[in-house]
């Protein structure tokens, strides 16, 4: 016979929230969250290859050498600068895609508001150029810096800092989805990277015909293909839920 107590109990038990439980799979992320993630991924994807054929076509840049930014300089600088607004808007959008697909779960605050900081801080380096390099544009006088290039290198150093924070706390989200856990490894290696690459552009952009444009594509760029590579993932699992 049950008793008033056990049935507060019951009661009670039945008014209180589930605990979170994971939900990164492609059947419970709705199709509006799907394209505002895909927005992301291929926001990345398009800021590199814009980046790539500019720093081919622009005469008297060596990609090799000079920083990405560097191309927000000189005759055309304005793609360059569009690129890194474009790119930045794309990521703020993401991050909306982001927070309806982590929620609820580990990482669904911080995520999205990494991927907001950095879609900020990429519009803020796409308002503020960096100053001239010895060697580019030709001719340009090097001084010292001014107030606009601080505030590119301060908001370039938070937005690589985001981007590489940001892979561990996804790596963390991983953790904890059964279908997911294979891609921790990965996702952690990609965030480290992020940070060894970009010291090592540190580094070099100190040294005239050191390979500082090289690294610094790279840095961004491992992080571009994590963000293709879980977005193509999230997309098969859609088909596959669908097919079932």
């Amino acid at each position: 016979m049950e008793t008033s107590s056990s049935r507060s109990t019951s009661a009670h038990s039945s008014a209180t929230p589930v605990p979170s439980q994971p939900t990164l799979d492609g059947a419970l992320i709705s199709p509006v969250a799907l394209f505002l993630i895909g927005c992301g991924a291929f926001g990345g994807l398009l800021f590199a290859v814009t980046y790539l054929i500019e720093g081919a076509t622009r005469p008297s840049y060596d990609a090799i050498q000079y920083p990405i930014s560097a191309l927000s300089l000189g005759p055309g600088g304005w793609i360059q600068q569009v690129n890194f607004v474009v790119f930045g808007a794309l990521a703020l959008v993401s991050a909306v895609g982001w927070r309806m697909a982590l929620t609820p779960g580990v990482g669904r605050v911080w995520y999205p508001l990494l991927k907001a900081i950095i879609g900020i801080g990429l519009i803020i380096d796409g308002f503020f150029s960096q100053d001239p390099v010895a060697g580019y544009p030709v001719g340009a006088v090097v001084g010292a810096p001014t107030t606009h290039a601080v505030i590119h290198t301060l908001a370039a150093f938070v937005t690589i800092t985001a981007i590489a924070v940001s892979c561990f706390v996804l790596a963390r989200r991983f953790a904890v989805e059964p279908s997911w856990r294979g891609w921790v490894i990965y996702t952690i290696l990609t965030g480290l990277l992020t940070i060894a690459l970009i010291a090592a552009f540190g580094a070099a952009n100190n040294h005239a015909g050191a390979p500082a444009g090289l690294l610094e594509r790279l840095a961004t760029g491992v992080n571009t293909v994590l963000s293709l590579a879980i977005f193509a993932r999230l997309l098969l699992d859609q088909r596959r839920i669908a097919h079932q």
